[in-house]
């Protein structure tokens, strides 16, 4: 599906740890701590090193640095790694997505001298705005980070995404992602953006978008730790795609995950042998584990962690989900053929 010499992108995932609580963020519970079966990891200097050998490196056009659970400002060592890239492979294309409301004035200014990086920061609205979705982060720190990068000459990008809370100030945040001198301001509706909003204790606070549902916490905990979500249930929902557009395959792209277990995507990455209970993914992760033997780059050579997307690929002529066709290879690459 992906031999080892043809990739040229990798998907990154540096930390599993997160300093925000978003409550539409698989790692919690619509804001509320609660892990539902995910490690919490970050990938040193050294793991990365092992990992992007200099002739790996030396055949990848980008890394992309955005990941599942965690955010890439909570390793330690970011700022080391992404040096490490560029003095390795100084022609290498970096993408980084973070929250960007931690780290000193310091770090700011020396990110902003790697070559060739771009800085996601992810903001979304206003100081009165931002919060009800960016829970735990700084509204006036992310400015402040964003003002130190750009203005030590750092290529920035501010990334909205679009609620109903904060869709009528996209237009001043334009102005304003302007003034700073962000080269890019992009407007976001991910579809992920309706649902309860919890506190640390389980207090309920508001709501997302036209969220109507249960607002106990104790009932949302325990959908969560017993309910079961059957690949029966969203096979009435979907039906099989005619055909499957892999854009892994595609971008000739890996995803490798903070633990160090490699998948042709994040989707098919969200750690499939534990994740998911109650959820999307619980029937989705049951259908893609079986597939996996060897997947972890620091138990098995990168090469052999690649062996498994076979599978993944043949699963696209299997006709229906319960005989094995990937429900989520339909979901984000799937499509149907257009009558002419």
């Amino acid at each position: 599906m992906i031999p080892y010499q043809t990739i040229r992108s990798v998907h990154l995932e540096i930390s599993s740890l997160c300093n925000a609580r978003c409550p539409l963020c698989p790692r919690n519970l619509y804001g509320y701590p609660y892990n539902s079966g995910y490690t919490e990891n970050n990938l040193t200097l050294k793991d990365i090193q092992t990992i992007f050998t200099p002739d790996f490196l030396g055949q990848l056009s980008s890394v992309h640095m955005i990941g599942n659970f965690g955010d890439f400002i909570m390793n330690p060592e970011s700022l080391e790694i992404v040096q490490y890239f560029s003095n390795t492979n100084p022609e290498l294309y970096m993408f980084v997505g973070s929250n960007a409301s931690a780290r000193d004035q310091d770090f700011w200014s020396e990110l902003a001298k790697v070559k060739n990086l771009k800085f996601e920061f992810c903001i979304d609205g206003l100081a009165d705005t931002h919060h009800l979705y960016r829970q735990n982060t700084s509204w006036d720190t992310i400015i402040n980070n964003a003002k130190t990068f750009i203005n030590a000459g750092g290529n920035a990008k501010w990334k909205f995404i679009k609620f109903k809370h904060n869709q009528h100030q996209i237009q001043q945040c334009e102005q304003l992602a302007n003034t700073l001198g962000f080269s890019e301001f992009e407007v976001y509706d991910e579809g992920r953006n309706t649902g309860p909003v919890f506190d640390k204790q389980g207090n309920y606070l508001h709501a997302l978008g036209d969220y109507t549902g249960e607002t106990d916490i104790t009932k949302v905990l325990e959908q969560a730790s017993t309910g079961m979500m059957l690949l029966e249930d969203l096979s009435q929902q979907n039906s099989p795609k005619t055909t499957v557009s892999c854009k892994a395959k595609n971008n000739q792209s890996i995803f490798i995950s903070s633990t160090g277990d490699v998948s042709p995507c994040c989707w098919l990455g969200i750690d499939p042998k534990t994740y998911g209970k109650g959820r999307y993914h619980e029937p989705c992760n049951k259908q893609v584990a079986p597939m996996i033997q060897k997947n972890n780059v620091f138990e098995h050579s990168l090469q052999e962690c690649l062996e498994w997307f076979a599978d993944v690929e043949k699963s696209w002529k299997i006709e229906s989900y319960q005989d094995g066709r990937l429900l989520i290879c339909d979901d984000y690459c799937g499509s149907n053929e257009c009558a002419q």
